[in-house]
Formats: structure tokens, sequence, C-alpha cells
């Protein structure tokens, strides 16, 4: 009887044990997954499960041509997965082939570009004080501090003010919702199943007033506007660092066509007073082409949206920036 005893004592030991080795190396296989952007425990920086912390919100598409700050960020963080590229900020064959080999190690559809999917997965990492790597450097180019990749200090203030400009919590930890913020614009999300879709004018107003654009003057309508339209123009005020004043939109009384206010493709910007900021970035920054009649005209891309500026000084007055968004 003793020994039966001893016996189911033993076996249940020793299951205990068994337990206790495989847990010890699930975790162990975790921390050597983690390893490419998690330095040591006093790092300050992880990877977070994918599927409860990704941030599936709108992003801004990033192909073969792209060209700045968010194509920085792009590489810095796919070299923090550990892929071999140069941060010049030029989306060429190289970084495309690191995308494609990132999207097939995640599962995503290996194409080359980076979107929203690719996005969620690239940022499902935390950052905070005393992290090192180009993760860092990646949040340090959004933020326009020194690339140095070290979360110092100064690093973390520059969150925390952006955290509390945002409307975040400003614990200078930056998680896949802050993460969002930096590189898009914007908190919300906006309905992308399709280039067309269409928001009413309460939706408009809480994706602009979420990436620090006012409400549009006077009798402005954003009824009907593209989700397309609001997203560049975020891309446009996060591009510019411009304080953007919307005075056209949706409303009758503007020219009909194709790509028309009335469609909403268009908006109206203020080039006067605090609108002399996008205008001087429009012109500086963007690619001039020929005359809308006798109106200038600039072309550009923001985030993979493809932006047209017409400097409009109408015969009756009211002088102002007609942009298209398509």
């Amino acid at each position: 009887m003793r020994k039966n005893v001893r016996n189911l004592l033993l076996q249940g030991l020793a299951a205990v044990l068994l337990a206790g080795g495989a847990l010890g190396a699930v975790n162990a296989t975790g921390d050597e997954a983690n390893a490419s952007t998690n330095p040591g425990p006093r790092s300050g920086s992880h990877l977070t499960p994918l599927k409860d912390r990704a941030f599936t919100g709108v992003w801004p598409t990033l192909k073969t041509g792209s060209k700045g700050t968010d194509v920085r960020t792009a590489q810095h963080l796919l070299a923090a997965r550990g892929h071999r590229l140069a941060t010049d900020g030029v989306f060429g064959p190289k970084t495309a082939q690191a995308v494609r080999d990132f999207q097939r190690k995640n599962r995503l559809a290996a194409d080359g570009v980076i979107g929203r999917n690719t996005w969620s997965r690239l940022t499902a990492l935390t950052v905070a004080h005393g992290a090192r790597g180009q993760a860092v450097k990646a949040l340090q180019v959004q933020l326009g501090v020194r690339a140095d990749g070290i979360f110092g200090s100064k690093t973390r203030a520059a969150v925390s003010n952006f955290q509390r400009r945002n409307r975040l919590a400003a614990d200078g930890v930056v998680g896949p919702a802050t993460w969002h913020r930096v590189v898009a614009g914007t908190t919300h999300t906006i309905p992308t199943s399709g280039r067309d879709v269409r928001l009413d004018h309460g939706l408009a107003l809480q994706q602009l007033a979420a990436a620090g654009i006012k409400a549009p003057v006077g009798r402005t309508s954003l009824d009907g506007v593209r989700a397309r339209t609001v997203q560049g123009v975020i891309a446009l005020k996060k591009a510019s660092r411009c304080t953007v004043t919307i005075t056209g939109g949706t409303e009758s009384g503007h020219s009909n066509g194709t790509y028309s206010h009335a469609k909403g493709y268009k908006l109206d910007l203020r080039t006067r007073d605090e609108g002399r900021c996008v205008t001087n970035w429009i012109k500086t920054t963007q690619r001039k082409g020929k005359p809308r009649g006798n109106d200038p005209r600039w072309h550009g891309t923001l985030n993979g949206i493809a932006a047209e500026y017409v400097y409009e000084t109408p015969r009756k007055g009211g002088v102002h920036w007609d942009i298209t968004f398509k």
C-alpha cells in the first residue's frame, strides 16, 4: 500500500516537473523570437501579441517609388525585425524585397506593398524608456527628434507631449495605438472597403478632429465626402506640419465634373493667414504642372493618394486652394 502511494506521488511530481519544463521551453522560444527587438529585460522594448494588440486602422500605403519619412520609418521597422536594407527613405527594389520577405514570414499577401495589414504587423511592438535599436529610430524619425536609436529622456518627453496633444494616455510608452497615430495621423478608423467609400458629415468631422484639423468654416458641408479625400487632407497636414483650414467641401455651388466637390473628391483650403504655411509647402515641395486655365497647378502624392493642387483666383474674389484627391 505504501509502495503504491509513493509511486503515485512520484508520478505526480514528475508530471509537475514536465509541465514546468514545457512552459520553460515555450517562454524560451518566445524570447528567442523577440530577440531582434528585445535587447534585454532593461531595454523596455518587446514585441506584443499580434492578434491582440496590432492596430488595424487606416494607414498610409507605401510601394516602389514612394519616398519620405514614412518610408524611412518602415525601413527601420523592417531592420528591427532582422531585415537588411538601407534606411534612406527611398522605396526601391531592396525595400520591396524586404517587405515581401516580412509578409511571407507573417502569412500576409507578399505583394511588396505596405498597407494596413503590413503596417499593423510591423508596429505590433512596444518601445519605452531605455529601449535601443532600429524600432526606436523609426519612432524618432516620425517625432522629428535626433534618430540615434536611444529611447532617452528627450525621446520620452517628445512621446509624452505628442500623446497629450493627440488625446492619448501620456505615459511615454509607444504601443500600437500611439504608433498608428504617429504614422497615420489619426486614432480613428475610416472605412476602407473600397476606393469610393463615402462618409457623412459627422464622421468626417470626427476623423478631421482626431488629426487636429478644425471643423470647416462657414456653411461648408462634408456630407458624402470620400474617405480617401479625408485621408488625403490628413496626410497633407502631417507632411506639411501646417494648420489646415477647410473652406469648401461637398456643398452646392461648385463646378460639376467627374472629380468634383459634389462627388467627394475635392476640398478647398484657405491660403491667407494660417493658410500661408500650406501655400508655401505646396509651392516648394510639390511638382509644378501646367496651369488649369489661368490658375497655377501642382501635383503630388500623399501616402499613396494622388493630389492635384490648383491655386484658384476667382473673378469675384476668394482666393483658395482647390485640391483634388484621387
